[in-house]
């Protein structure tokens, strides 16, 4: 019986020995995943045994709303500049006249509101806003002007 055990021991010690050296490669790559190469935006590559590499596809859409125009920025620039101007004008008649409301400072103040509220310029301020904040492609400075013009139209 004994005779039998060792002999069967050194069978299975044979085949085990036949077997490693029959197959090194296999024995070598046990546990490793192998990558196949290429990108995988272009419809190659992936990993052996994944089914198969996939496409990316590209599901970002273009936006070209999000992008500032020269023509809506210089439209702001100079109505703001002209509001500012008849703001400047209504102060100094606010201090002639010591706080009361004359015709000159109504005129003023409707002069503002007509700017303000006027289509062309807020056509222009919605363009350069996307849900309340201003579009890329503008300086900190035009971003700023574009929150103190929403600002006034909403006093208006």
């Amino acid at each position: 019986m004994l005779g039998r055990f060792i002999q069967k021991t050194a069978c299975i010690q044979a085949r085990a020995a036949a077997a490693k050296h029959a197959f090194p490669v296999t024995s070598q790559l046990r546990g490793h995943i192998t990558y196949s190469g290429g990108q995988a935006t272009e419809g190659q590559g992936g990993f052996y045994g994944s089914g198969g590499a996939h496409k990316i596809t590209q599901d970002t859409e273009q936006r070209p709303e999000m992008l500032a125009l020269a023509a809506d920025v210089t439209k702001i620039q100079a109505v703001m500049q002209e509001v500012e101007t008849l703001e400047s004008l209504l102060d100094r008649e606010k201090e002639e006249s010591k706080g009361e409301i004359t015709g000159r400072s109504i005129e003023l103040r409707s002069s503002i509101k007509k700017l303000m509220v006027a289509p062309e310029f807020t056509e222009c301020l919605n363009r350069l806003e996307i849900q309340g904040s201003p579009v890329w492609g503008l300086s900190s400075e035009e971003r700023d002007l574009i929150h103190a013009a929403r600002e006034k139209v909403n006093e208006c």
